[in-house]
């Protein structure tokens, strides 16, 4: 929903007003810092001819500054759906070559140095279309900086966060002059502005606003005011006749329905979303004067405008910030009073003259009325002696008393220079320069020094993280459409790459690389040393290495090799190229670019020998087959007579086996009637004795029937 210019103009007055008190300090201390060093009133009221300028504070704030660009702020993307890695090395090419343009350089610099200063410093983002001379058009983000932050840029008077990520709206003001600002008007209205500027146009009768959009030395300011809202929205899920899927929103498929039924997409789903959408109006204090007075829509889901803080506390919920000049304004101040002070005593004392008695220079006056170059005189005279004959001292006889300098000024000198110091720099001590020192001892001393900047450090840091999630959530909606960009490797290297080009992955599948379409990253920060200091210790170790290796030891070329392909100089990178090439056909490095793997593909087709070399080596094995062939059919035949002996040897013994088997069927038929004949014998023998025992009772019988007869 676009807003009412008198709605802009009143939350600017809203933010404008709010923390005025630290603003007005934090400008005096730019002024102190940059310009002078003796805006104070009580100062300028002094009696003192000769006011310096004895900057201990100006190079405190170098120490810094110098920490703060000696190591940089590392920036790292890790995609929140892991299976989208390429998205994050693209977004980290893309990031590392955006961040060494002039633009983005100037922006940290300058950010960094107010927050060093004042407490303040802030950079924007921005969106730009580039003409190519191919006639091409692309858009690239740019930083730029925002001079004079703590007075040009303005969050939300409700934000709290440190990198203002909580805020609605932003104000980022600009000065013009009146031609500056009619030719303004007329690039983005498109409204030819010939006439005088009439000055009551620039606020409204009904409101009285606190800030003056045109002042009586006819600046005339303009705002950049984003402005971010949740607007809901579509998103669209299509897919080709490959599965592959592509997510648009709804302006995004509307934009290039066209191009994706063409290319064989249909719609698969639909789903409602809601989603930050912010919006850049421009305007000066009678109206807003792009998007036909309605804003523009911008790219990404974030506010572009990064803050970097010094130090900062809320105190009743007023938020107060300051930097190194804060503390260090009253030592300073005194102890430029102080220097000027005694320099005025020099300046003002009379030089000291020598003294001596008339007698010794009568007559002899003009040689003695120049001093210093003007007086030509090769040698001087004076009397020996007196009118009387008495003699006179040589020489003078005294000399004029100095200027007496109070000795408590002297004393509250060296206070003064420890009193910045407490407060703007850690100091170095007197042991630093000794050469007896470790190695480990100069390391732990630079901590301790580095430390004063560690505040400083770590905030920028927070600024950098917001910074990569504003151009992450700018870059997915300015590279949703297939082109070549170039990007930044972690070496330094710069190579160009294919954006949403199709390729085949190891499946056999047609797949869509390189796609940062409704991609999401998470955003990592690291402070350490810059790519060219950590090359340099590598370079020591490798030296070291090698030092300990013997001549013969094959990792020893390695790190020759490497050592050489690290090395700068001028007129060498014919020597660079060669090593860095004899590591890739080595096999100690992968190749990265075309030009590489097509150097590694000749040198494998070169290492395949010719026609003749081919024919030779076929003779060669059609010799050797028939060798092969020969010898094969002898120990074939050899074979066949050993099988055949084998086989004789075995038709023998089945016939002996033959032979046996029949004997012993013979003797096994013996034994069976041999059984038979014993088994008729035994059942004989017991019949026998059957009818014996029977007839041995009948006998018995008889007997004793007899015997019974006989009794009777």
């Amino acid at each position: 929903m676009a807003l009412e210019h008198d709605k802009i103009k009143g939350w600017f007055d809203t933010d404008y007003s709010h923390n005025t008190a630290t603003r007005e300090m934090a400008s005096d201390d730019l002024v102190f810092y940059h310009v002078t060093q003796w805006d104070d009133n009580a100062l300028t009221e002094s009696q003192l001819q000769y006011r310096g300028q004895f900057d201990v504070l100006r190079k405190a704030g170098r120490h810094i500054l110098s920490g703060l660009r000696a190591n940089p702020v590392q920036i790292d993307f890790e995609p929140v759906d892991e299976s989208r890695q390429d998205g994050a090395d693209l977004i980290d090419g893309l990031y590392r070559s955006d961040d060494r343009s002039n633009s983005s350089q100037e922006s940290y610099d300058m950010a960094s140095q107010e927050s060093v200063v004042c407490g303040y410093g802030a950079w924007r983002l921005t969106t730009e279309y580039v003409s190519m001379r191919s006639g091409d058009t692309k858009q690239v983000i740019k930083r730029k900086p925002i001079y004079e932050a703590n007075n040009k840029c303005f969050f939300d008077s409700n934000a709290k966060m440190l990198d203002k990520s909580d805020a609605q709206r932003v104000s980022v003001l600009h000065a013009y002059s009146e031609d500056g600002y009619k030719l303004l008007r007329q690039e983005l209205t498109g409204e030819d502005y010939d006439d005088e500027i009439n000055e009551s146009s620039f606020s409204t009768p009904e409101t009285s606003f606190v800030f003056p959009w045109i002042t009586q030395s006819h600046n005339i300011y303009v705002v950049e005011f984003y402005h971010t809202e949740k607007v809901k929205g579509k998103v669209i899920k299509l897919k080709d006749i490959f599965d592959n899927e592509v997510t648009l929103s709804e302006e995004d498929f509307e934009d290039q329905m066209d191009d994706l039924i063409d290319t064989g997409y249909t719609v698969e789903s639909e789903k409602e979303v809601e989603r930050n959408q912010v919006t850049l109006y421009i305007c000066s204090g009678e109206r807003i004067l792009n998007g036909d007075g309605k804003g523009e829509v911008i790219a990404g889901e974030y506010i572009p405008v990064v803050p970097v803080y010094g130090e900062r506390g809320y105190v009743e919920d007023e938020e107060y910030y300051e930097g190194i000049t804060r503390l260090a304004k009253d030592p300073q101040r005194l102890r430029n009073f102080q220097l000027s002070y005694l320099a005025d005593i020099v300046s003002r004392s009379p030089r000291q003259v020598p003294i001596y008695l008339p007698e010794q220079l009568q007559g002899y006056e003009p040689m003695y009325s120049e001093s210093g170059a003007e007086s030509n005189f090769p040698y001087k005279l004076q009397h020996s002696k007196d009118v009387n004959g008495n003699p006179l001292p040589l020489g003078p006889v005294g000399v004029t008393p100095e200027q007496p300098i109070p000795s408590a000024l002297i004393q509250s000198i060296e206070v003064t220079r420890a009193a910045i110091q407490d407060v703007a720099d850690p100091g170095i001590p007197q042991d630093f320069s000794d050469p007896d020192m470790s190695g480990k001892a100069i390391h732990a001393l630079q901590s301790r020094i580095d430390q004063q900047a560690q505040i400083y450090q770590d905030n920028l840091k927070h600024a950098k993280r917001r910074d990569a999630e504003i151009y992450a959530s700018m870059a997915v909606d300015i590279h949703s459409e297939p082109e070549e960009v170039t990007i930044t490797l972690a070496d330094g290297k710069r190579k160009t790459v294919s954006v949403m080009s199709q390729e085949i992955n190891e499946k056999g599948e047609l797949v869509v690389a390189n796609d940062l379409t409704n991609q999401e990253f998470d955003v990592y920060a690291e402070i350490g040393p810059s790519y060219q200091t950590q090359k340099e210790q590598t370079i020591d170790r490798i030296t070291m290495m090698i030092g300990t290796m013997g001549p013969e030891d094959p990792m020893r070329n390695a790190l020759m090799l490497k050592l050489i392909s690290m090395t700068d100089g001028t007129d060498f990178n014919d020597i660079r190229d060669y090593a860095n090439n004899q590591m890739i056909l080595g096999g100690f490095k992968e190749p990265e670019t075309d030009e590489e793997k097509q150097m590694v593909q000749e040198a494998q087709q070169s290492q395949q020998p010719d026609a003749m070399t081919i024919a030779a080596m076929a003779e060669k094995d059609k010799a050797q087959a028939d060798l092969m062939n020969a010898q094969t059919s002898q120990m074939s035949a050899q074979s066949d007579m050993q099988v055949s002996a084998a086989e004789t040897q075995i038709k023998a013994f089945d016939s002996e086996t033959k032979r046996m088997q029949v004997q012993v069927d013979a003797q096994e038929a013996g034994a069976v009637i041999k059984l038979k004949e014993i088994e008729q014998f035994n059942k004989r023998v017991q019949d026998e004795n059957k009818m014996n025992l029977e007839r041995g009772k009948a006998t018995v019988q008889s007997f004793a029937q007899l015997r019974g007869s006989a009794r009777q």
